[in-house]
């Protein structure tokens, strides 16, 4: 099973963006995603974008919508993969085999305002992270930053310091593990009355890692 990328020369990084998101690849069956974009078969991410920024990107959620909000946030995305295997028919990073590498991203990143790269997954096998930093930009991941979960990369490499953030997964799956990690730990009390404390923790932590007021 070989994906192709649908979405990356469709949706170029703007060379105004200030922010970059990057994942790894999407799904192989992108033909029934709710929306034809980056992360539109779960939309989990657009889902806590819009409760982060209800202003900004309204529900129901909507393709039009979701490129506006990101022009809007000076906020471009892409992917760490061009092309790839998959061992099983999932859209598990641990399944991939990387074909092509999205090498073009560096020149892409210099050639922009972008200041803030946030990633989709971290440290794992194939994750967007591990891939970016290892495999494309040649730099070996330290454990200050897999305990920091971020990392500023001198300007040599792109003309300027970009900071690197590792995000915690927007998907529902990652929230018990979430729930043992020292950001939200030292922010529980915050949520002690809350029905949900998790999502309401990662709606405030994406609103203040994407810019929020």
């Amino acid at each position: 099973m070989t994906t192709t990328h649908q979405f990356l020369d469709k949706y170029p990084i703007s060379r105004d963006s200030e922010k970059l998101i990057v994942g790894t690849i999407h799904p192989h069956d992108h033909e029934n995603f709710s929306i034809p974009f980056f992360y539109g078969n779960m939309t989990s991410i657009w889902m806590l974008l819009s409760e982060a920024f209800p202003n900004d990107l309204k529900q129901p959620l909507t393709l039009d919508g979701i490129l506006a909000f990101l022009k809007n946030k000076k906020i471009s995305i892409s992917d760490t993969i061009r092309e790839c295997d998959r061992k099983n028919p999932t859209a598990l990073d641990k399944d991939l085999i990387p074909i092509k590498l999205n090498k073009q991203i560096k020149d892409n990143i210099r050639n922009s305002n972008i200041v803030e790269i946030l990633f989709t997954s971290g440290f794992g096998r194939n994750n967007a992270f591990k891939l970016f930093y290892e495999d494309i930009l040649g730099l070996e991941i330290t454990p200050d930053i897999k305990q920091n979960r971020e990392v500023i990369i001198d300007k040599e490499i792109f003309g300027r310091p970009i900071k690197l953030i590792v995000l915690y997964s927007p998907s529902g799956t990652s929230n018990i593990g979430l729930s043992k990690s020292r950001l939200y730990l030292e922010n529980k009390a915050k949520y002690e009355k809350s029905t949900k404390p998790i999502h309401d923790f990662k709606v405030d932590y994406y609103r203040d890692k994407f810019g929020g007021k």
